[in-house]
């Protein structure tokens, strides 16, 4: 157990902080997670995840776990902080398409010239999120919080009801070496182990389609249980979510269209660990 403790750096970002804290004052009240997340109630995992800083906590949950081990407003205080790193972290809109993607019975994902976040690995995104091109702004270090958010969104791919998962990945995204050999080495054994989920498709859109490829821009569409149609695309700096079912439909035949030109996911797999083999060995 201090071993696990170790992990956790308070000042690495303000989810930690925030982490570090419940931490402290259940251990101080002598409940365990499963304890504490039978009063809120949530499941354990939520628990362990806000903990370990790899979860951002929301307002009603920091409120109520003030009132169970008698903090005083303490959990509350901080969230202030917390929000505004997240919204420093992310483009205006994004974390309300969170939200719903956490929602979505099904989803459908293209990303132009990197691998979708839903399929990346640790290793890979610190080396995007810590690259030069993310650093020419002005703005503070927002890196821990971006990594929680986005391997916590991961979770719907996994979950005891999981969302069921389509993506088309633009085959440039296997050559560019993100992080170098190891890292890619592990991300592409990664994308072949996600694709063995039995909720999970995944194809490639070869380059060899040239100027008949669909869409040159990221995309993402969520089905919610409704069965209404969500779009997400982002700019540099703003990401718009799209409720319009006109609009989304359109975006939809044409995530069909690029679906049918993309590679089955057998050819798909073969293409990944031929990358692989020939690129990061």
């Amino acid at each position: 157990m201090a071993g696990r403790k170790n992990e956790l750096d308070p000042s690495d970002s303000p989810g930690s902080l925030f982490g570090g804290m419940l931490r402290m004052y259940r251990e101080l009240r002598g409940l365990s997670q499963p304890q504490l997340a039978a009063q809120i109630p949530c499941d354990d995992s939520l628990i362990s995840r806000v903990e370990s800083g790899t979860r951002a906590p929301k307002d009603d949950f920091a409120q109520r776990c003030d009132e169970i081990l008698r903090t005083d407003g303490a959990l509350a205080y901080l969230m202030p902080f917390v929000k505004k790193r997240l919204a420093q972290a992310f483009r205006e809109g994004f974390l309300e398409y969170v939200e719903e993607e956490a929602k979505a019975i099904e989803l459908r994902n293209f990303e132009a010239m990197c691998l979708p976040g839903l399929l990346q690995t640790p290793a890979y995104v610190r080396a995007l999120l810590g690259s030069g091109a993310n650093k020419l702004d002005d703005a503070p270090d927002t890196t821990e919080e971006a990594i929680a958010v986005r391997l916590e969104r991961q979770q719907i791919l996994t979950s005891e009801t999981p969302t069921f998962a389509f993506f088309v990945l633009d085959e440039s995204s296997l050559l560019r070496p993100v992080g170098g050999r190891e890292v890619m080495r592990g991300q592409l054994d990664h994308l072949l182990a996600v694709a063995e989920l039995p909720n999970v498709a995944l194809q490639v859109a070869p380059m060899s389609m040239g100027e008949n490829l669909q869409l040159w821009q990221s995309l993402h569409l969520l089905v919610l249980p409704d069965h209404s149609l969500i779009g997400y695309s982002e700019s540099v700096h703003q990401g718009t979510l799209v409720r319009d079912q006109t609009k989304s439909g359109r975006w939809g035949r044409r995530y069909a269209l690029l679906q049918i030109a993309a590679l089955p996911q057998a050819a798909s797999m073969d293409l990944i660990r031929k990358a692989r083999q020939d690129l990061y060995s």
